[in-house]
């Protein structure tokens, strides 16, 4: 019986895509008070009715509630890197802790790439920059009070307002200002409740962004509210501040930089009635104003300390003559910037946008920042009064630590780090991953190393002399022990002393001291664990932590304190891990750090469910919220977790008759999960939801607490389509079908010529359909869901020459006979498509890299750029992502960034006219300011980028400013923008433009607010002049060499390298050829100390499969014959021979650039033995085989001289043991043959030639 299995593997084109963005693609399903209800709120509050925020429930409000208590920092026996730092010296952050577009602050989400700002040791408050009054989401607090960092919000009052506090104020600052500072019986009746709610929720601060206009009676007001509010918040145990910006003034009049004296000291406050804690100076002071604040604040009774020199750091990055002026007077340290976004979090771009580049490039930047540019406190450069914020320019950045040191609240037992930043990759717990989704969730943050990195050498000392030869130490994303990241320390050193936690923390003999590590190359660890003590930090108690039992597996080494020589009450002051005589390749990772009283019973209580909300369940996923309770809580009682034995929470998953699953943790009493994995299935949609408390350990904690099983409604089909085949041939029919295997039938499948419309073929209802098209080109599907809903998905299918090549296609395997003896030769034969051909070559374009054209190839406003593009994913930021932009690093902001064009993929954007969904096209050139928002009128409306499916697009510009876009070459914008202009000619009235630098072209390449494309390119063209629509057709299908049009100057095929140069063929000619380039040195808005740096470009990858190249597709067949043996073969035939009898099977797999193709024949042949012979002699070889039956082993009897090969076989045809040797006249060989008793096949060759196959039995 013949039976046939057929199998196709291709490369699917799917439009499902997983993007690597600062903003999650997910909704934000966490809903927060708007700043206006808050007048309703503080009534609520004054009332004493508990209640959340006008359109906040319940559960939303917890990811509101910090649950971790404000810890205090370490005072006596602290300890500096630097003697001489002013201990009292404090540092504010008035930024933004957000994404670009200012609403998930840091709530939990599913994306990796958010600002997981961790170098909370030197700062000492977070000003929370886009966090209106009274709103902070837990995840920032519950870090920062962690920490020993207070946390503000912001009343953001437009520069230049006027404010006065009235129930009928035009504004929602005067109504809110009036009823705060309402008074009953002289007493201000908001104060207490004020203060009250700000505990409630962990908020210290209030903060003004005051520039704004009002009266001294006002001002008078608001002096005496603070100073009431600061009374208040001393009765209920809680620290609060104002945060003013020193730019409103006791007259109520906008007086900046005039440092802190008689025209702001009521705003300021004496020691008895403080009214501002930190009063942050504008940007242009210097030595003159920070003395004279400084005698102001001793003349008050207050510290100078409260007073803070502001930074610019959007407009300034870190440029300031007067850095020294810190070192002489007690002034603090404040950064502002910006308004959406931390500049220090948005300019990390350094390295290119995806989100694994920012993160990296993230953590560097703060660390240089703060620890300087030799990236160690113990080694600081000269003061450095231009620096900014490109880390190429603060590697000589003298770093905050020359004016702050580095504070700690490690004081309590027990103490455990596992290095988690608070996002990741996948979600780990115990080195192994749970949850493999991207992930931040900012509240899980451990306590990070307090100095990074302080390593000192064997004399513990570090020095330009050495500092090259210590060991490098980084916080890692590549694994994790829990969570998302870890600790590494690598590279060769003779000795370097890594210095991590600063700690007093009190021990008795039996604690226990514990590390959790793996190597990467090699077992030794090279390592030792080493603590110091209160007041001798520099004397070290060590222990070596042993060798792994494995490479690449984390081991954990414990040891008790009485073992390092500490005695009961001694205090452990610092916490490290000494290397020494590592090799080039050495790398420890570091997963927990950690000090137990394993004896301590922590009454973790066990947690309740309140409420499960399911948002949205697809065929493999579900999103849902959690709110859970440890402690019943009412009326103003707020619980923090340490009063519940509690250090996190996990949170569980489980679909009926599935594993559990443990997806994410959160210290908060509410979570949020998207895309719980499910397995689909209509009747598989019960599930239960569950959450454990963790003791403070870390090990020990609550039992799972369950939900009911609940059924998950399927109520997001996905419309995402996928294609049987990458490239399709004329009338070679293919497959399209929906990629969710539970979406219902669509009513309608159809294919339109991209260009005209026209309906060229239709299927049927379905989730599938078959198509066939005669007629090369780009066509958009158009699917008619079950609701009756169209999706269009532009140019989704590509019918290409046959010259390009195909996938290959099996349509039979035959043999030339049914049966056959052992050892003799079977014929196979196979038909179907090679499908061989050559292709375009295409060039891959990875952020940060781009394809620089030299600008001079196009000049004057009549013009026209054009490409083929595959985007293998978008990673958004703001403004979308870069696909060609025509500027110069070598120009001051903005033009740096927009410069003379540029064409972006927009993410979806709410338009005057209408709403744009993701990936339309935008296309803006100087003129256009509004630089956050595309012009609407050119854009690609309705026609957006799909990832993984080429798209053709040309924009153009004539004289007379009209604009146009094409899209597959369809016109799809065509508009005049009267205000378009030319770089060159800005240039004679703008002084930020460089008129000596040409502007370059660049096909992707990221920016401020824009990503860098990902993908492949093919095709591009630059013309000087606009093109026709006729013109638009064939530009699209390419040109040969030599018949170029005149018009035509630039024009990149991708054929040929030479070197990290590509030919132009354009009529411009070899002066502008093309390279691949980074932008080195480039740091947020700044980029005079930028430079381009070229690339090996790589272009052996497949081009626009529609245009002929020189990329050969072969195809190589691959058969799979069991015992078979090929021995000769040609195009579409293998000659085989048998070694054992049995029905055979054969596969053979076809393979080339474009895809493979699989068939399976079952039983396409017999192959029978020739008569039994157990215990005879073969006449042609003189061959004997004996006992048989046997016990052990058989003899085998030669009579002739040769090569011979003893295969040993099952009786299915599987080789169990081979021996070869040379064999003379006469010669007997014993052969043992292992294994259970039964029947074995022993097969002889010969000289490579099967000869003889015969029967032996084991008894």
């Amino acid at each position: 019986m013949k039976r046939i299995t057929l199998f196709a593997s291709l490369a699917l084109a799917s439009c499902l895509t997983v993007n690597a963005q600062r903003t999650p693609t997910h909704p934000l399903d966490i809903q927060d008070a708007k700043f206006e209800n808050l007048p309703n709120y503080l009534e609520a509050w004054l009332k004493g009715e508990m209640k959340q925020p006008q359109g906040v429930s319940d559960i939303d409000d917890q990811f509101f509630i910090s649950r971790v208590r404000p810890l205090e920092r370490i005072k006596d026996g602290d300890y500096q890197v630097r003697q001489g730092v002013k201990r009292d010296r404090k540092m504010c952050l008035w930024t933004p802790l957000d994404d670009p577009t200012a609403q998930w602050k840091a709530l939990p989400r599913y994306c990796f790439e958010g600002d997981n700002f961790s170098l909370w040791s030197y700062i000492d408050i977070h000003g929370n920059w886009t966090s209106p009054w009274i709103r902070s989401t837990a995840g920032l607090t519950d870090v920062a009070h962690k920490n020993g960092v207070s946390v503000g919000c912001v009343m953001s009052i437009p520069y230049g307002n006027t404010v006065y506090p009235s129930r009928w104020s035009y504004d929602n600052y005067g109504r809110i200002l009036y009823q705060l500072t309402q008074k009953k019986n002289d007493k201000f009746v908001y104060a207490e409740p004020l203060v009250r709610m700000m505990k409630f929720y962990g908020i210290n601060g209030i903060g003004f962004n005051s520039e704004f206009r009002t009266s001294s009676s006002v001002m008078t007001q608001l002096s005496e509210f603070f100073v009431a509010c600061h009374k208040e918040a001393e009765k209920l145990n809680w620290k609060f501040e104002v945060h003013w910006y020193d730019g409103t003034s006791d007259d109520g009049q906008i007086h900046f930089d005039g440092g802190l004296g008689y025209h702001n000291q009521k705003i300021f406050g004496d020691k008895d009635n403080i009214a501002t804690d930190m009063l942050f100076a504008n940007y242009n002071w210097g030595p003159g104003h920070l003395s004279a604040s400084v005698n102001t604040a001793k003349r008050l009774g207050r510290s100078s300390f409260d007073y803070y020199a502001g930074f610019d750091i959007q407009g300034r990055g870190l440029r300031q003559a007067s850095w020294s002026a810190l070192l002489d007077n007690d002034i603090s340290i404040g950064f502002w910037g910006a308004h959406k976004q931390s500049l220090i979090h948005q300019s990390a771009t350094d390295n290119g946008t995806s989100d694994i580049a920012i993160q990296k490039t993230y953590l560097k930047k703060q660390e240089l920042m703060f620890s300087g540019g030799y990236n160690n406190p113990g080694l600081l450069p000269a003061i450095n009064t231009d620096c900014n914020l490109a880390n190429a320019s603060l590697k000589s950045f003298h770093g905050l630590a020359t004016f702050l040191t580095a504070k700690s609240t490690i004081q309590q037992v027990p103490f455990v780090s596992r290095f988690n930043l608070g996002n990741g990759l996948s979600f780990r717990k115990d080195g192994k991953v749970v949850f493999n989704h991207k992930w931040y969730n900012l509240n899980t943050q451990d306590y990070m190393p307090t100095w990074r990195w302080w390593i000192t050498d064997g004399a513990d000392q570090v020095n330009t002399g050495n500092i090259n030869s210590l060991a490098k130490a980084e916080l890692t994303f590549d694994d994790a022990y829990w969570g998302g990241s870890c600790l590494a320390i690598s590279g060769q050193t003779a000795f370097s002393r890594v210095k991590l936690f600063k700690t007093m923390l009190e021990v008795k003999p039996d604690y226990e001291f514990s590390v959790t590590y793996k190597t990467i190359a090699g077992k030794d660890t090279h390592a030792k664990f080493f603590v110091a003590l209160k007041n001798h930090v520099t004397e070290y108690k060590e222990v070596a932590l042993p060798a792994v039992e494995a490479v690449g597996e984390w081991k954990t080494f414990s040891v008790k304190a009485s073992d390092l020589g500490l005695a009961a009450g001694d205090k452990v002051a610092m916490m490290g891990l000494v290397v020494e005589n590592t090799p080039a390749n050495y790398e420890l990772r570091v997963g927990e750090m950690a000090l137990r009283d394993n004896a301590k019973d922590f009454a973790t209580a066990t947690p309740t469910i309140k409420k499960v909300e399911i948002l949205r369940g697809r065929y493999n996923a579900c999103d849902f919220k959690m709110q859970y309770a440890s402690k019943e809580e009412s009326g103003w009682e707020k619980t923090y977790n340490d009063e519940v034995g509690t250090w996190y929470y996990e949170i569980y998953f489980q679909q009926k008759d599935q594993p559990v699953q443990l997806l994410t943790a959160t210290t908060s009493w509410a979570a949020y999960v998207v895309d719980a994995p499910m397995v689909s299935g209509a009747d598989k949609r019960d599930c239960r939801f569950g959450v454990r408390a963790v003791s403070p350990d870390g090990k020990k904690g609550s039992d799972i607490v369950w939900s009911e099983y609940k059924t998950v409604a399927y109520d997001q089909p996905l419309s995402d389509v996928v294609a049987d085949r990458p490239v399709i041939k004329p009338n070679e029919e293919f497959t399209l079908k929906y990629l969710d295997d539970m979406v219902p039938a669509a009513q309608s499948w159809k294919l339109k010529n991209a260009v005209t419309g026209a309906v060229v073929a239709q299927g049927e209802s379905g989730t599938s359909a078959k198509f066939a098209v005669p007629t090369e080109g780009t066509y958009d599907l158009v699917v008619m869901d079950s609701n009756g809903k169209e999706s269009i998905i532009r140019g989704k299918v590509k019918i290409t020459p046959e010259a390009t090549g195909a996938v290959p296609q099996i349509t039979d395997i035959t043999a030339d006979k049914t049966t056959e003896k052992v050892g003799q030769n079977v014929t196979y034969t196979y038909e179907g498509r090679l499908g061989e051909g050559k292709a375009s070559r295409g060039l891959e374009i990875t952020d940060p890299k781009m394809f620089r054209i030299p600008g001079d190839v196009q000049q004057g406003k009549s013009y026209s750029y054009a490409l083929w593009f595959k985007a293998d994913k978008f990673s958004h930021d703001s403004q979308g992502t870069n696909l060609i932009n025509k500027n110069s690093i070598h120009d001051k902001w903005p033009h740096n960034n927009w410069g003379d064009l540029w064409v972006t993929i927009r993410p979806e954007w709410q338009g005057h006219r209408t709403k744009h969904e993701a990936n339309e096209i935008s296309f803006n050139t100087m003129g256009w300011t509004a630089h956050d928002n595309p012009y609407e009128d050119v854009m690609s409306t309705g026609y957006n980028v799909t990832p993984g499916v080429w798209n053709h697009i040309v924009v153009t510009h004539d004289e007379g400013n009209i604009q146009k876009i094409y899209f597959n070459g369809r016109m799809v914008a065509s508009h005049s923008f009267a205000s378009s202009k030319r770089r060159e000619d800005v240039a004679q009235s703008d002084p930020r433009i460089d008129a000596n630098k040409v502007a370059d072209i660049f096909i992707g390449g990221g920016g401020v607010y824009k990503s860098g494309f990902n993908g492949i390119i093919d095709e591009v063209q630059v013309w000087s002049k606009p093109l026709s629509d006729d013109e638009v057709l064939q530009a699209m299908k390419g040109y040969k060499e030599g018949q170029v049009p005149a018009d035509l100057k630039a024009y990149f095929t991708f054929e040929e390298a030479n070197g990290m140069k590509f030919k132009n063929l354009g009529s411009a000619g070899s002066a502008f050829d093309g390279s691949v380039v980074v932008v080195a040195g480039s740091g947020g808005e700044n980029t005079s100390s930028a430079s381009y740096v070229d690339q090996k470009p790589n272009n052996d990858v497949l081009g626009f499969p529609g245009v002929v190249g020189t990329y050969e597709i072969k195809t190589v067949p691959t058969w799979t014959l069991g015992d078979g043996v090929i021995s000769s073969s040609t195009d579409k035939t293998a000659v085989v021979t048998y070694a054992a009898p049995g029905k055979k099977n054969v596969t053979l797999k076809l393979k080339n650039g474009w895809g493979e193709a699989e068939k399976t024949v079952e039983e396409i042949v017999e192959i029978t033995s020739e008569a039994n012979v157990i215990d005879a002699v073969d006449a042609q070889l003189g061959f004997s085989v004996y006992p048989n039956p046997f016990v052990e082993s058989v003899n085998l009897r030669f009579a002739d001289n040769g090569r011979y090969t003893i295969n040993v076989l099952g009786t299915t045809g599987a080789l169990l043991q081979s021996n070869s040797f040379e064999a003379a006249q006469g010669q007997v060989v014993n052969v043992a043959i292992t294994g259970a008793k039964g029947m074995y096949l022993v097969q002889v060759l010969k000289n490579g030639k099967v000869y003889k196959t015969v029967k032996v039995v084991k008894k």
